[in-house]
């Protein structure tokens, strides 16, 4: 179980639950590879998961976290496009690159925003390169797809960075998007969850 508070288990349920075995998962910010390791899982042998992070300290984290989990970890160049195989693949680069890298619709995209913890916390995601990569996410997403984005507003520069997310998911039609909001009502600096789901 977990606190009701805590906001990254809802987004790792709110993202595998709709992945099956065989699947594409992403995860634009893989951190100390928590959410990487929770798509592998859900997306199977069979399933490919792209991981992307500007940090080599966050690949090594998130490599040894997986290889510990018995889990082949494939480090692949910037500079290419990952190929639609099965396997677990990390780049180091912006999150606002994706497209450059992944030209397969995807069944989950993820992104867990702010800083690295433990790391440098002068080094956070930005609202410029956070907005480029999440239109990029959303033109990947193939049908009943999620995009499942957490927001810290704790940071310096995660308030505006909040304020944008919201703001482009909540300019999505209603025709073709479902977007969802968890947030905790009575703390202004918890995270909250955004979740976009593209209508089958």
């Amino acid at each position: 179980m977990f606190s009701l508070t805590r906001i990254v288990p809802w987004s790792q349920q709110l993202a595998c639950e709709v992945l099956s075995p065989g699947d594409l998962a992403v995860d634009l910010t893989a951190g100390k590879g928590r959410d990487t390791l929770a798509l592998a899982h859900a997306v199977g042998p069979t399933g490919q998961v792209v991981a992307l992070d500007l940090q080599a300290a966050a690949l090594e984290q998130t490599t040894q976290l997986l290889k510990s989990h018995g889990i082949t970890v494939n480090l692949w160049s910037s500079g290419l496009v990952v190929p639609r195989q099965s396997g677990i693949f990390l780049l180091q680069t912006s999150h606002g690159t994706i497209s450059q890298h992944l030209k397969h619709p995807a069944k989950v995209i993820m992104a867990n925003l702010g800083y690295l913890p433990g790391g440098d916390q002068m080094v956070v995601t930005q609202a410029d390169s956070t907005l480029s990569a999440l239109q990029q996410s959303l033109e990947l997403l193939a049908p009943g797809g999620r995009l499942v984005v957490t927001v810290y507003p704790g940071h310096p520069g995660g308030r505006e960075e909040g304020i944008a997310v919201k703001g482009l998911l909540g300019d999505l039609t209603g025709d073709r998007w479902q977007v969802l909001s968890v947030h905790v009502a009575n703390c202004n600096s918890a995270p909250e969850l955004l979740i976009a789901e593209r209508c089958p």
